[in-house]
């Protein structure tokens, strides 16, 4: 992949470049280059590091990027060819099946990851983990150990990051704050609480509310049938 801006103030960059997820509808759309930097201007003041404006095409909001500069040419400035993250998609999650307790943590833990502030994310992902022991009592956290072990079976995920993100959830009993995970390892316990919380509450209510429309309806029908019976 090779992105470069020339002389004469053209940003080339390839297809693979122009499609991103829009951190403001979790579309992934094709970005149209609004603004790049002037070639001039970063020949006189050679920064290590530069930006570029784009229009997503989808929602039509402003999306910012950041480059490292590669190489300096009389001609041509090369970019390094993956983007620094301004801003990322908000995460989501069905927050309407999880008990007060459990959702108030687990809202600021993908607050701060969408930020980037990974400690602080490790820090609510534990609070969230407590608050999960408390809601499910004895029984349930044992039940989470083991869900979080079939986590790492089905995923495949490498040994280090699953124990950092055990480590997180299940070492709640220190007063001490945990360690900073880097992106890589918070991308795993992120995706780790996101399943044993589905596991946990949304699926049970998913389908507890499924249930309940299917024996509304089915009980309607049932009305109707007892009233054609009556009436003939």
């Amino acid at each position: 992949m090779s992105i470069f801006l020339t002389a004469d103030g053209a940003f080339h960059r390839d297809d693979a470049a122009s499609t991103l997820e829009c951190p403001h509808c979790n579309t992934v759309a094709h970005m149209t280059l609004v603004a790049a930097p002037d070639f001039a201007t970063l020949q006189a003041h050679r920064p290590a590091e530069t930006g570029i404006v784009l229009r997503c095409d989808a929602c039509a909001a402003p999306v910012f990027l950041r480059y490292r500069i590669n190489t300096w040419q009389p001609e041509r400035i090369e970019f390094h060819p993956w983007a620094q993250e301004v801003e990322r998609p908000r995460e989501q999650f069905a927050f309407t099946y999880l008990p007060a307790a459990v959702a108030a943590p687990f809202r600021e833990a993908l607050g701060c990851y969408t930020h980037g502030l990974l400690g602080a994310f490790a820090a609510m992902c534990r609070l969230t983990a407590q608050a999960m022991f408390r809601d499910l009592g004895e029984a349930g956290r044992l039940r989470l150990f083991d869900q979080l072990d079939e986590v790492r079976e089905l995923s495949g995920v490498d040994d280090r990051s699953f124990e950092i993100a055990r480590r997180i959830i299940f070492d709640a009993g220190t007063t001490s704050l945990p360690p900073a995970p880097g992106r890589a390892d918070a991308a795993v316990l992120l995706e780790a609480m996101k399943d044993l919380l589905y596991q946990n509450y949304v699926r049970g209510g998913r389908l507890r509310k499924a249930l309940r429309m299917r024996r509304f309806f089915a009980g309607e029908q049932e009305l109707e049938t007892s009233g054609e019976t009556d009436q003939d």
